[in-house]
């Protein structure tokens, strides 16, 4: 164990009363580890949740999912029972869940279908929780509709304000929108997951929810447009427009869909305010080759949700075959010795495979960036009146002129920036498996 690992381990028997038997980093991008302890003679699952380690958080420090989880255990929401929270490394202690996420390995279709409306169920109770114990926690009660509706985006607005290191036209517009827009019946508040659509099953049965660090009160609506955008690459087992249903019929409140677009947006909006700052300032941060991912993914969906919402028709882009510029062989000798690079773990392995991903992505934009940029900056001038010397330029006069712009200019400016981004898509070739189609299910009810 790392030094780091045995004042965890020493924190962990200190608040199960047991003997930590095992301790093993999972492999994925932020800290986490699963744990054993043995305790009266038996084994104790654990699994335990550590920090980001990143300023991209609208309500930072875990003790506050640590007291969300205690609150949603005490009012009969599956969740794992909490030990308690480490603060060095820092990181909740609690109950590892049995069961998996990935709703492929459900015996059959109809189990699937199950499963989804035990979480569709499991939500509608969490939003019919009474909210005192969560505001006497310190969670905001907001009040009114616009309080209630934009209350993630309100949240992430200081986050984004703070962070914010160049001119971003597409938040402004998206945000500026957003707030012009919203819908005034949205007005009953409950308590959230704030990024549904995370939780485990086994055998047919939902076992836990998890991940409740964006958890906040707000409209209940937030969570099943949350949904859309996770369903997409984490499958909820059911298409979105039986859920949705299924929800109304529990629930018996109709679904408003302008609002579901709308929160689709905003909850998609508030990922991008997050990563803004953080993809500016690559040597402060260890970035990692999932928040280029989001970024674009997160991108594409809060310009389809508007575009839901304003009635306007987005195409994906193709573009032009591409030459290799002088570059490509220094992606070459990239590539090559990335290639010869002997892993040493499982995390090294996974870490590989993300710079392989980088090496073939950089290999696409190098040869498709030059047309594809010069489209671009002609599209900006037919906004500002005149050709910008480059992106720079382009990025902080359009932002300018989205700060002034009115409602008429709704649509030409979603029209730009969904041009933009789906050129950047159609550029992003090794990603096509995660990125292709729309990135919303269309909804029917």
């Amino acid at each position: 164990m790392s030094a780091e690992e045995e004042r965890l381990k020493t924190f962990i028997e200190s608040v199960t009363a047991g003997r930590v038997v095992s301790l093993q980093r999972q492999t994925r991008w932020r800290k986490a580890w699963f744990a054993e302890v043995e305790r009266d003679g038996e084994r104790l699952p654990l699994y335990i949740r550590g920090d980001k380690q990143l300023d991209a958080e609208p309500y930072p420090g875990l003790d506050r999912e640590t007291e969300i989880l205690r609150l949603l255990e005490a009012g009969g929401i599956s969740v794992p029972h909490v030990y308690g929270m480490c603060l060095d490394p820092v990181a909740i202690v609690m109950d590892m869940s049995p069961g998996v996420r990935d709703v492929s390995q459900a015996s059959n279709d109809e189990e699937r279908r199950s499963v989804a409306e035990q979480y569709i169920e499991q939500l509608a109770k969490m939003h019919s929780l009474d909210l005192a114990p969560f505001v006497a926690a310190g969670i905001t009660r907001p009040q009114g509709a616009a309080q209630t509706v934009l209350a993630y985006v309100d949240a992430n607005q200081h986050l984004y304000d703070r962070t914010k290191r160049r001119p971003e036209p597409m938040i402004e517009f998206a945000l500026r929108w957003l707030r012009r827009n919203v819908p005034q019946q949205r007005t009953r508040a409950a308590f959230i997951h704030g990024d549904a659509g995370q939780f485990l099953f086994q055998n047919g049965r939902v076992t836990a929810l998890y991940d409740f660090e964006a958890s906040h009160i707000g409209d209940p609506l937030a969570d099943l447009a949350s949904l859309r955008g996770r369903n997409g690459f984490e499958p909820l087992g059911a298409d979105m427009s039986h859920l949705l249903k299924h929800y109304a019929k529990i629930t018996g409140e109709p679904i408003d869909t302008f609002a579901l677009s709308y929160h689709t947006a905003a909850f998609m909006l508030t990922a991008v305010m997050a990563l803004a700052g953080l993809l500016c300032e690559p040597d402060k941060h260890v970035l990692q080759t999932e928040y280029l991912v989001w970024n674009l993914m997160t991108r594409r969906s809060v310009l389809w949700a508007l575009a839901e919402c304003m009635n306007v028709s987005i195409q994906p882009s193709t573009l032009p075959p591409a030459s290799p510029s002088r570059n490509s062989i220094i992606i070459d000798v990239l590539e090559q010795a990335i290639g010869r690079i002997e892993p040493a773990s499982a995390l090294d392995k996974y870490q590989i495979e993300s710079t392989k991903l980088l090496a073939q992505w950089l290999r696409h934009a190098d040869a498709a960036n030059s047309g594809a940029n010069e489209s671009d900056l002609s599209r900006i001038a037919n906004f500002i009146g005149r050709m910008p010397q480059d992106w720079q330029e382009g990025e902080k006069e359009l932002e300018r002129f989205v700060l002034e712009a009115g409602p008429e200019h709704d649509v030409a400016l979603l029209n730009y920036f969904a041009r933009q981004l789906e050129d950047q898509i159609a550029i992003a070739e090794p990603l096509k498996s995660r990125l292709e189609g729309y990135a919303l299910e269309k909804i029917e009810l």
